[in-house]
């Protein structure tokens, strides 16, 4: 068993990690046989085989006596050559009954987790994990940065949640870095939970993959001075467009652009006026460091006078390739898991159409547990009539019980989108969310 005095000495020991194979540190070649049924085997196997620490389940940190914890995360290298993390980083398990007495700056979590050593190595699909290469490591510290402030706010969000006995409704995209992670096998493993006699999904504490991106990418990203009064995505876009709120789309284009339509009312009006006052994607992280490292999207509905969306709510063009991976390990998935749509409201109905609704209201829709499965049930047909290169069994609308996710083209009209599903990879058809769903998601945001 090594013994570190400092940092520095810890540092200068892990650089000898960069290079290697996980094979390499698996002194008694038990990685393959636990990698299945144990997530944290590639953690333990530094652990152990690098560090030379005996396993433990301690409140404390890894490296206690600098205060350091030891984090073993994949990242995978993207096709226009950027990086991005894996996964979420799990940090510790949310113990429903303790949360409620805790305070953040005395919590367990912050204990255990306030300085990370995070060891990253590249995941490689058609590799065995025992081959992954340690690429680097990097020393996090909350404070340093800049990021503690948010992700106390989030514990706290997290907490009232189960104060008020609302556990059960916990979801990742409730947060901004901070999220609550489902923590057992599936949706009905679950326990008890203080102030409700309702269960609630096992769940624990994680800093998301958005933000682990943003680490990964620039670990020492620090908030510019105008960036740092937000703690919430909700805030900072509110302050952008707040003072828009019951004025036309017309008007509101006046004002932003300085000039009136020169033609046709474009038919994405409503994204070119989020685009300029809020941001384009693109612009976003530069705009803001809150967007870099959370996994927020802008969204702009049509809804009458009771907010019932007059539209669904669509996503990208499906790709083929990547429904390859199975529901629990895909990208749908924890895009779904982590993502926030902050909506914009215009409404209007039959009568008032585009280019005369009135900015409503601001929004925001995140998805539970429950909705989770339901859009793993939709991913799966989808999955299954590309296996069997069948389009009949496409998830078209309304042919799953309790469907909320469906399939429609995306593309010219002519396009013939479904018969030519399979004709390429970057296809003509999208998800949308059914409309009375969405209703439902911006009625419980009041």
């Amino acid at each position: 068993m090594k013994k570190f005095n400092t940092i520095d000495e810890l540092l200068k020991y892990t650089e000898n990690i960069k290079g290697h194979t996980f094979r390499d540190f698996d002194k008694d070649g038990k990685l393959e046989e636990n990698l299945k049924r144990n997530k944290g085997a590639l953690g333990q196997i530094i652990e152990e085989g690098f560090y030379g620490y005996s396993l433990n389940n301690s409140a404390k940190a890894d490296f206690d006596n600098l205060g350091l914890e030891l984090k073993v995360t994949g990242f995978i290298r993207n096709k226009n050559g950027t990086i991005s993390a894996k996964e979420r980083l799990v940090l510790s398990k949310i113990d429903y009954n303790s949360i409620v007495n805790e305070e953040f700056d005395f919590s367990k979590l912050l204990f255990k987790n306030r300085k990370l050593l995070i060891i990253w190595y590249e995941y490689e699909k058609d590799k065995s994990p025992a081959d992954f290469v340690v690429q680097d490591f990097q020393l996090y510290d909350m404070d340093e940065q800049g990021d503690i402030t948010i992700i106390k706010n989030d514990f706290e969000i997290i907490k009232q949640k189960v104060v008020i006995g609302e556990a059960h409704e916990l979801s990742e995209g409730l947060t901004s870095y901070l999220g609550a992670c489902p923590k057992g096998i599936n949706s009905l493993d679950v326990t008890n939970q203080p102030n409700s006699p309702e269960m609630a999904m096992r769940r624990a504490y994680a800093l998301k993959n958005s933000y682990m991106t943003g680490v990964l990418r620039s670990v020492k990203f620090a908030f510019e001075a105008d960036g740092a009064q937000y703690k919430t995505i909700e805030e900072y876009v509110f302050a952008q467009v707040s003072k828009f709120i019951g004025k036309t789309q017309s008007a509101i284009y006046e004002e932003i652009f300085k000039n009136k339509y020169e033609e046709r009312i474009p038919k994405n009006l409503n994204k070119m006026i989020s685009d300029k006052i809020i941001g384009k994607d693109v612009e976003l992280p530069e705009k803001n460091p809150l967007f870099s490292k959370t996994n927020y999207v802008i969204k702009n509905i049509p809804v009458d006078k009771h907010n019932y969306p007059l539209e669904r709510m669509s996503f990208r063009n499906l790709v083929l390739s990547e429904f390859e991976e199975e529901w629990e390990n895909s990208r749908w998935k924890n895009y779904f898991e982590e993502v926030t749509f902050i909506v914009l409201l215009y409404e209007g109905n039959s009568k008032i159409k585009n280019g005369f609704r009135i900015f409503k209201d601001i929004k925001k829709i995140t998805f539970n547990a429950e909705d989770v499965e339901l859009f793993g049930r939709t991913y799966n047909t989808v999955r299954e009539a590309i296996k069997t290169r069948d389009i009949s069994k496409l998830p078209y609308p309304k042919v799953i019980n309790g469907q909320i996710l469906e399939i429609a083209p995306k593309g010219q009209k002519n396009d013939d989108a479904y018969n030519r599903f399979f004709d390429r990879d970057v296809t003509k058809v999208c998800f949308m969310i059914d409309k009375d769903f969405i209703f439902k998601k911006l009625s419980e945001d009041k």
